[in-house]
């Protein structure tokens, strides 16, 4: 064997040892050797979590998602995820957190992603949240709205309004005599007959004359009040002759006679006792919810 066979042999015989192996091949940093040749980012990213010893609860939680989420990713299933920008966001940020070049993932996760996304040509660009897309109401619509709450508002001002005015028109309607005056102490009076001098104005107070003792027998054509509480009286006769025309104090009586038929407007009436031709007359039935009796008696 000559001296170059021997140098050809030794060199084709290298000496194995520890410091003579090579090294393994390793995970490239690009991510395309752990995505394997199908291209699958999402076994990428799962191979470096599990080379750090990560689980998918600990991704989810380091990237603020649902753990199904981290699940989706890596399983590539985009249907159970959001819209492309979205998706996108959390590949980078998850190749971020495994220490893996984001841009190699992200081209991988492009060519997955439909082309009629309105949102795949976007590129890194960070998400746009539905919010910020969720299109502005039409102006005519606010003013719409804006109309109808004035319009609720002048129709509620209008109401009150109105049941203001009717109240004041109740009170309004109520006859003059109904408020009571508080009028010096008047003895009990008694009108034998009619007055022979010409008749007082119609609205004049007519005082009743010739007192009689309460209680005594009264002619037909004479009517008697018994006051229990301060009351406005005015009567009338048949020719339209004012025959009282007055406030009478508390616990006082008086007797007026005239032609009949008499026409009584008696207010506080239900605190007024009327006897016409020796009967009691029953005002109750006669009374308004302003107790003002008006009474005809014949």
């Amino acid at each position: 064997m000559t001296e170059a066979e021997i140098k050809g042999r030794t060199t084709a015989v290298a000496p194995v040892g520890p410091g003579s192996l090579s090294p393994a091949p390793t995970a490239d940093r690009s991510g395309q050797s752990m995505a394997g040749d199908d291209g699958s980012f999402g076994r990428a990213l799962a191979a470096a979590r599990e080379a750090r010893g990560l689980s998918q609860a600990d991704v989810a939680t380091q990237l603020r998602l649902h753990a199904r989420q981290v699940k989706a990713i890596e399983e590539e299933d985009l249907a159970a995820l959001p819209e492309g920008a979205f998706v996108r966001g959390y590949v980078r940020n998850y190749a971020r957190l495994v220490d893996l070049p984001a841009e190699p993932l992200l081209s991988l996760l492009s060519a997955r992603l439909k082309p009629a996304d309105p949102l795949h040509s976007q590129g890194g660009a960070a998400p746009i949240s539905p919010l910020q897309r969720a299109p502005r109401e039409p102006l005519s619509g606010r003013i719409v709205i804006a109309g109808a709450l004035v319009a609720l508002l002048i129709l509620a001002a209008f109401g009150w309004w109105a049941m203001r005015a009717n109240e004041q028109t109740r009170v309004s309607a109520m006859p003059a005599a109904a408020p009571v005056a508080s009028p010096a102490p008047e003895t009990p009076s008694t009108v034998a007959g009619r007055d022979s001098s010409p008749a007082a104005p119609a609205g004049n107070a007519t005082e009743p004359s010739n007192a009689a003792p309460a209680g005594a027998a009264l002619p037909d054509t004479a009517l008697r009040l018994t006051f229990h509480g301060p009351s406005w009286v005015e009567i009338r006769q048949a020719d339209g002759t004012v025959l009282m025309s007055k406030n009478n104090a508390a616990e006082t009586v008086q007797t007026v006679e005239g032609e009949p038929p008499f026409t009584l407007v008696i207010g506080n009436a239900s605190k007024v006792e009327l006897e016409y031709r020796g009967q009691p007359v029953d005002l109750a039935s006669s009374i308004s919810r302003d107790d003002v009796a008006r009474v005809r008696l014949d």
